[in-house]
């Protein structure tokens, strides 16, 4: 069998064969692969909803270190190399606040180039919501202070933090239109006034009582709950309700079908 190279190709193989030996793959000394190719830095940022059934507040630490340091910014640092982003987001969580959730998802990749100070870094924000009975943060690892700060009262924030926060407020009017995270900031029994002074400050609006009570009984989403020791209901008591996961589900479906 023959084979035949024309000059083209053979110039091709030529390049080729430099490009591979001036960029040869190397053992490093943990037996990783290295190349000789830049590499930014990548960190988390974490963004933590919670909401006290009359405002609704974002978690902030105040940083101990530079660069930022005793700027008010989010819980977050640089990715360990045996660990995924969500999973590094959790532990940077856990560090720096003591706090947990089930509820986490990612809410996009920021990559402006002089967006630390340190060099290029690349972050992935992850928004969370905290259920109400697990409000309580320590500040851990290299965070001077942990705080709740109500929406509409935040500090200036550090790096790009801004940015991030913007985005994860639509991000959270997103997932209060398309899954039940509204249910993990309320109480597990709640009013619907409190539900509504929820709402309102995620869509930063106001709705009207009437319409916005008479859509949510009729979903099918809320249970009425019994009144505690079996104490009758006055026609001046609060009526509570609780989230009803089979009627969300049914309710889910039928918009599906629309």
């Amino acid at each position: 069998m023959c084979v035949f190279f024309t000059h083209d190709i053979l110039i091709f193989f030529i390049f080729a064969g430099e490009m591979v030996s001036n960029h040869e793959l190397t053992m490093g000394k943990r037996g990783i692969y290295q190349y000789d190719y830049w590499r930014p830095a990548v960190t988390v940022d974490n963004v933590v909803f919670a909401f006290d059934g009359t405002q609704l507040s974002i978690l902030l630490i105040r940083r101990g270190n530079e660069p930022y340091k005793g700027c008010w910014a989010f819980p977050g640092g640089f990715l360990d190399e045996d660990e995924t982003l969500e999973e590094a987001a959790r532990r940077e969580l856990k560090e720096e606040t003591g706090l947990t959730t089930k509820y986490m998802t990612e809410i996009g990749t920021f990559s402006d180039l002089n967006r630390d100070p340190r060099g290029r870094t690349i972050s992935t924000a992850f928004a969370s919501a905290i259920h109400p009975s697990q409000i309580h943060a320590v500040a851990g690892d290299d965070a001077a202070e942990v705080r709740w700060f109500p929406i509409n009262e935040m500090p200036q924030l550090a790096f790009d933090h801004e940015k991030i926060y913007r985005k994860a407020r639509l991000m959270l009017r997103l997932g209060f239109m398309t899954s039940p995270v509204a249910f993990v900031l309320l109480n597990d029994t709640f009013t619907l006034p409190e539900m509504q002074r929820l709402y309102s400050a995620v869509f930063d609006r106001e709705f009207d009582r009437r319409n916005f009570q008479k859509r949510f009984l009729a979903s099918g989403i809320l249970s009425t709950v019994a009144p505690q020791d079996g104490k009758k209901r006055t026609p001046h008591s609060p009526i509570y309700y609780r989230f009803n996961e089979a009627g969300y589900a049914q309710f889910r479906e039928k918009v599906m079908r629309c």
